[in-house]
């Protein structure tokens, strides 16, 4: 096994292993003295830094949500309408299955670990509010007659069951990138909340504008170079 280098105070380099050690083996299966191993670090120092495993996939996924809520806040500041916002919240919501994948899939698929003990409102919260920017959109597209939805809670999550549970079959070297996944996603998405008031070369250019405003989103992890 190939050691890391890491000084002892390196929390990023710890939640970064971690992440690939669960979205590889699982969380039950990860081992934090495998983690200071590949690390160079001893045991101890990370139980100084994170208490024990729990505690550190709790802060796994605080890191990992920090990053959706500032490419969310991101996106409400740099798009005005509604159907913008929407592709690019489907957009950030499928590149970070890619982009930051081994965090995507020790949250997404080690759910139901985060819903016992100390982590229970902690993760509820942070899971609610990201749901609620979604919400917002649909209803705030709603109002302005450019979303039809009755329910944009329901609608919200119908799009965060697409996109959430991509980990499920999306592979970063298959024959289709992100990006195109995204925009197929939210032409169909679209065709039922959007009607025919967006087609066309103009829903072409919707849809790429909205994924170009989340790439530039500061401090978003880049796309991974195959």
């Amino acid at each position: 096994m190939t050691v890391r280098p890491a000084r002892a105070s390196s929390r990023d380099a710890i939640l970064r292993v971690f992440a690939e050690h669960v979205a590889r083996r699982g969380y039950a299966d990860t081992s934090l003295g495998d983690i200071a191993a590949e690390l160079g670090l001893s045991k101890g120092t990370i139980v100084h830094h994170f208490r024990s495993k729990e505690a550190l996939l709790g802060e796994l996924h605080e890191a990992y949500f920090g990053r959706r809520f500032a490419e969310a806040e991101f996106i409400l500041a740099e798009l005005d309408d509604p159907v913008g916002r929407l592709v690019a919240m489907i957009y950030a919501l499928l590149a970070a299955h890619r982009d930051d994948r081994a965090a995507s899939l020790a949250c997404l698929r080690e759910l139901i670990r985060y819903f016992e003990g100390e982590l229970n409102d902690f993760v509820r919260q942070q899971r609610v509010g990201y749901t609620q920017i979604v919400v917002d959109i649909l209803a705030d597209g709603a109002r302005r007659g450019v979303l039809h939805t009755s329910d944009p809670r329901m609608t919200a999550f119908h799009i965060f069951g697409m996109c959430n549970y991509a980990w499920t079959w999306y592979q970063p070297d298959g024959t289709q990138s992100v990006e195109e996944i995204a925009s197929r996603f939210a032409r169909e998405i679209l065709g039922g909340l959007a009607g025919d008031t967006e087609q066309g070369a103009a829903l072409d250019d919707r849809i790429a504008h909205a994924i170009a405003t989340v790439q530039r989103a500061p401090g978003r992890l880049p796309a991974a170079v195959s």
